[in-house]
């Protein structure tokens, strides 16, 4: 009798646990402020110059993750009528022409952390993942982590309007004075750390992009098939200078490397570049180059290293110029 009394009650344990975690995920689906959440994530994105429409939303134990999420550039501002109708879920009528063309992410799972405080986001998209911590107490840091992004993936040749394939991989970790915590500014412009790039079977397989001509206005040309293969960089930022310790391209149509300095701006966007190129282009991808290989003989030829051309690349990160090096 003492066994089966052991049992009934081990089934009773069970039993009301089970009825209790089910009992709260139902609690949780049926009362989580969704609309909140929605409407605080697209706000904040607004306020930050982006805007962000998000398909649907979901909770979890630590956090909350948001499927078919786009994010985009609006060309000007949006309003408040605008942000409003984002907030709900709605386009109010807006399209790519007034909210940018947009990258979309599968999901999108955000969780605060405590070592250090801040908050965790995960993308999931173009094949690939994003990882993103943002927070700290007496500065800010910021650690941004791409693995295995396709450039094909999702709609990403659209929104650069570039056909490409190939695997983009990216490191960055950043600290900045300043806490969002506390609610002070993050200054960017400030920022020591690190940035590192490694692509792997980079091609442009076709699309258009904006050529600049001798320095002048930038024209759009019909880019050929160019195979860019691996792209590794390697920058070291101090109080906000970034000095450029390894650059280099090699493929069987081209080599690249460059030097120079990045500064960055209070946000990262704004910050401005300001490197030296050297390009060589193998004569028989030089011959398939069409109306581009007017722009490519514009660019001198380096006093040191003959067969190689050398630009400048300047501008900012968020519009990026490129022309022959002064």
């Amino acid at each position: 009798m003492a066994t089966e009394s052991k049992t009934a009650r081990w089934k009773l344990v069970v039993g009301y646990t089970a009825f209790a975690v089910v009992a709260f995920i139902l609690c949780l689906l049926l009362t989580f402020p969704y609309d909140a959440v929605r409407t605080r994530l697209v706000t904040e994105a607004a306020a930050h110059g982006l805007a962000v429409r998000i398909g649907g939303l979901r909770p979890g134990l630590s956090g909350v993750t948001a499927t078919n999420v786009r994010v985009s550039k609006p060309p000007t501002p949006l309003g408040s009528d605008a942000v409003a109708a984002l907030a709900r879920g709605e386009s109010g009528g807006l399209g790519p022409d007034e909210l940018g063309e947009a990258l979309v992410f599968d999901s999108v799972a955000l969780r605060p952390s405590v070592f250090p405080p801040g908050v965790v986001m995960k993308l999931h998209g173009m094949g690939g993942t994003v990882d993103i911590h943002v927070g700290g107490l007496s500065g800010t840091s910021l650690n941004v982590d791409v693995d295995g992004v396709q450039a094909s993936g999702g709609n990403l040749p659209k929104y650069t309007g570039v056909d490409m394939e190939g695997t983009l991989n990216a490191k960055l970790a950043l600290q900045a004075p300043g806490t969002m915590m506390r609610g002070q500014p993050v200054d960017w412009s400030q920022a020591t750390g690190t940035v590192a790039l490694d692509t792997q079977g980079l091609t442009i397989k076709g699309g258009t992009a904006a050529i600049p001509m001798g320095g002048g206005p930038a024209m759009p040309m019909t880019l050929p098939r160019m195979v860019l293969g691996e792209l590794k960089g390697d920058l070291q930022f101090d109080k906000g200078l970034g000095t450029v310790r390894d650059l280099n391209l090699k493929s069987e149509d081209l080599e690249g490397a460059g030097t120079g300095t990045v500064k960055l701006g209070r946000r990262l966007e704004y910050s401005e570049l300001a490197l030296d190129v050297r390009l060589k282009f193998e004569q028989a991808f030089q011959q398939r180059l069409g109306p581009l290989a007017l722009a490519v003989n514009m660019l001198p030829q380096d006093r040191d290293n003959p067969g190689w051309r050398g630009g400048r690349l300047s501008g900012m990160v968020s519009s990026p110029r490129f022309g022959p090096k002064r």
